[in-house]
């Protein structure tokens, strides 16, 4: 698989802080405009009335760069991961060909209605398996697979899906 482009647009106003700097959620916030767009690919031609969602689980942020007012931006996403359920992309926001941040999620198909996780549809799992593998230079942090969980804090609920 190759990198993915996924959105652009041009660093404005509103996305900068009090001292100038774009917000740290400001990354999160354009990421997630990609992977909705990731989403939107992969229901396709999904039968109208589908109401299969997207959630994200968990997310991962690292900062490399800073982005400027006036600068543009483009985001670049590889699937990481997959299964019947969950999938992981990596976003990679760069500038003038600088990679400013990149940003991880893992993410569940969610049914609202029943409010449950769900399997994906077909066509949602067709797509992701003509993406093939994530890239050579796509470096995850974080993993798709259950963690164990010896050492884990008993008080705290495992998820279910």
């Amino acid at each position: 698989m190759t990198w993915i482009k996924t959105w652009e647009a041009v660093v404005e106003k509103s996305w900068l802080d009090e001292l100038d700097h774009v917000n740290f959620l400001t990354y999160q916030r354009v990421a997630d405009i990609a992977s909705v767009e990731i989403w939107r690919r992969a229901q396709g031609d999904i039968e109208p009335g589908a109401h299969l969602q997207f959630v994200m689980t968990e997310t991962h942020v690292r900062y490399l760069h800073e982005l400027r007012l006036g600068a543009s931006v483009e985001i670049f996403t590889a699937l990481i991961a997959w299964d019947t359920k969950r999938f992981q992309l990596l976003h990679r926001l760069e500038s003038a060909g600088n990679l400013a941040c990149t940003v991880e999620t893992l993410n569940l198909c969610f049914d609202p209605v029943i409010r449950r996780a769900a399997p994906f549809a077909t066509g949602v799992s067709d797509y992701f398996a003509s993406l093939g593998g994530p890239p050579e230079d796509a470096l995850p942090i974080l993993s798709i697979s259950r963690r164990p969980t010896h050492g884990a804090d008993p008080s705290f609920p495992s998820a279910r899906t």
